[in-house]
C-alpha cells in the first residue's frame, strides 16, 4: 500500500486574513494528501492542490462557515449520503492504491444544547446522543464499501486513550466498543502522541480501518498557539500517515 498523510484541525472558523495566512502556511506546510478542516470557512481555501467537499452551511454563522470540509489531493467520485449533512460530510476517493471512503465530523461538546431549543440538552447529554448514531453510520458505511480504506477524521471534543481531561469515561466506552465493533481503530490516543509535541491529549482524532493500524503513524502535532503567542485555534492539528 502507498503510504499517505490525513490530517485533521479545528481551524476557529478561519477567523482573520492575516491569521488565515497563517493557518494555511501551516497547512502547505505540512503536506497532508487529505485535511479534515472543522470550525471551517471557505475563505481558509487549499486549491488549487485540493478539491473540497462540505458540510451544509452552518446556521447562524457568517456566510461560508461550516461545520467540516474535507480537501482532497485525490478526485471525488461521489459525495455520501450522511444522516447530519450539517455537522457530517462523506466522500468516495479515487485513493492512490484504489477506493477511499473518508467521513469528516464534529462530535458534540460539553454544553452543546443540542437541535430542540424548546428543550436544550445539558452536560454531556448531547455528546452521548449523537456518537452511537454516528458510529452506526460508519458502520453501515464500512459494510457498503467493503473493499475500501475507511478513515474517519475531525473534532471529536474528547480525549481518547489515557491520558484525559475532556470528555466522559461513558462518551470513551461508546466509542472504543464501537470503533470495535466496526474493525476500527483510533490512531490518536494520547499514547500515540510523540512525547513533547503538544501540552494536552488531542480532542481532534483520525480512526482508520484496523488492519492498516499498526504501520500508520503521526508525522506531525501543532499547538493552535504560534511560537509567538497568536492563537489560531483553541484545538491542536495532526497529520497521520497511513501505511500498511
Amino acid at each position: 500500500m502507498t503510504a499517505f498523510r490525513v490530517g485533521t484541525w479545528n481551524v476557529e472558523y478561519g477567523a482573520g486574513t492575516y491569521k488565515n495566512e497563517l493557518r494555511l502556511a501551516r497547512l502547505r506546510d505540512e503536506s497532508a494528501d487529505v485535511w479534515v478542516l472543522t470550525e471551517t470557512h471557505d475563505d481558509l481555501d487549499l486549491s488549487p492542490t485540493h478539491v473540497p467537499i462540505s458540510t451544509a452551511p452552518r446556521p447562524n454563522r457568517p456566510p461560508g462557515s461550516r461545520w467540516t470540509s474535507i480537501w482532497s489531493c485525490w478526485p471525488i467520485i461521489e459525495r455520501l449520503d450522511v444522516g447530519d449533512p450539517v455537522r457530517t460530510v462523506a466522500a468516495l476517493l479515487r485513493g492512490p492504491d484504489g477506493p477511499l471512503v473518508i467521513y469528516g465530523t464534529v462530535l458534540p461538546w460539553q454544553t452543546d444544547a443540542g437541535p430542540n431549543a424548546e428543550a436544550p440538552a445539558k452536560g454531556w447529554t448531547e455528546h452521548h446522543r449523537v456518537l452511537p448514531m454516528q458510529l452506526t453510520e460508519w458502520r453501515e458505511l464500512r459494510e457498503r464499501f467493503p473493499d475500501a480504506l475507511f478513515i474517519v477524521a475531525g473534532d471529536f471534543n474528547m480525549n481518547f486513550g489515557e491520558k484525559q481531561d475532556y470528555g466522559t469515561a461513558r462518551g470513551r466506552t461508546i466509542l472504543r466498543d464501537g470503533l470495535a465493533a466496526s474493525g476500527l481503530s483510533c490512531l490518536t490516543e494520547a499514547e500515540r502522541i510523540p512525547e513533547g509535541l503538544l501540552n494536552r491529549p488531542p480532542l481532534d482524532h483520525v480512526v482508520v480501518s484496523a488492519k492498516w493500524a499498526p504501520g500508520s503513524r503521526i508525522v506531525a502535532a501543532w499547538e493552535g498557539t504560534t511560537d509567538a503567542g497568536l492563537k489560531l485555534s483553541d484545538h491542536s492539528g495532526l497529520v497521520i500517515e497511513v501505511s500498511a
